[in-house]
């Protein structure tokens, strides 16, 4: 019987990959026999190095529609594209004046346009060849604002676009041998989580922790597979048990 699981001989583009989620994405993919393609703001060469197996790194600003463009026409095929980008930045949304508007202006243009604009890169050939699996990364965020109370308001509002954009572009191409999923983060020690220095009850969770990068990357790794032929429009929580959909 075939392995759907095993992603060998599958091109996989991932975005994101200087960020810890991303990274492991990238590790985890790499593991199940992948061929890598990996992009941050600046081109993540050392994951590349580290993978190797012809794993190739790239320099990207999702938010740049003409950048995006100009990538997906250089990879040539891909069987599964992730989307790990993700802007987060603690401001004070009330009287934060202009400089908040800038925060919340940059947090939708990665959160929101970003996926857009990769989605619409990366869907030609997918149609064409009638296969691909497409994961965008959401957020708890998304369902009850976050795990404390001090998530922007921005953020959440552009993770929950992200997370109908899931379903808008799941039924535009379900007919066409192409699934759209996503997967929603509970809070994850990260480098960025830890900067932001928010306060996390753990004790009150129900695995009284917060969760790792790999942990949320072996779910990726099963978006990406072929594992998910008749699986669509899906927003797979992965926190811990600390909120439900």
């Amino acid at each position: 019987m075939k392995n759907f699981f095993d992603l060998s001989g599958e091109r996989i583009f991932i975005t994101g990959a200087g960020g810890a989620i991303g990274g492991a994405t990238a590790r985890v993919m790499s593991e199940l026999g992948a061929e890598i393609i990996i992009t941050d703001l600046k081109a993540p060469t050392a994951l590349a190095e580290e993978l190797g197996k012809g794993a190739r790194a790239i320099a990207l600003d999702n938010a740049s529609r003409k950048d995006v463009e100009a990538v997906f026409a250089d990879v040539g095929p891909l069987d599964a594209m992730v989307d790990c980008s993700g802007y987060y930045v603690k401001g004070d949304w009330i009287d934060g004046g202009d400089d908040w508007e800038a925060l919340l202006q940059r947090t939708i243009d990665v959160n929101v346009k970003g996926p857009v604009n990769l989605v619409r890169a990366c869907l030609p050939a997918m149609k064409q060849r009638k296969s691909g699996r497409i994961v965008l990364t959401g957020s708890m965020a998304a369902r009850n604002a976050g795990s404390t109370l001090a998530v922007e308001p921005a953020y959440a509002a552009s993770k929950g676009g992200l997370h109908a954009l899931v379903r808008y572009f799941a039924r535009q191409v379900a007919d066409q041998g192409i699934v759209v999923n996503g997967i929603a983060p509970g809070a994850i020690l990260t480098p960025l989580l830890i900067s932001a220095n928010q306060p996390f009850a753990t004790e009150t969770y129900p695995m009284k922790r917060l969760g790792q990068p790999p942990e949320i990357a072996w779910p990726i790794a099963f978006l990406c597979s072929r594992g998910t032929s008749f699986m669509t429009g899906a927003v797979i929580d992965v926190n811990g048990g600390v909120a439900f959909s």
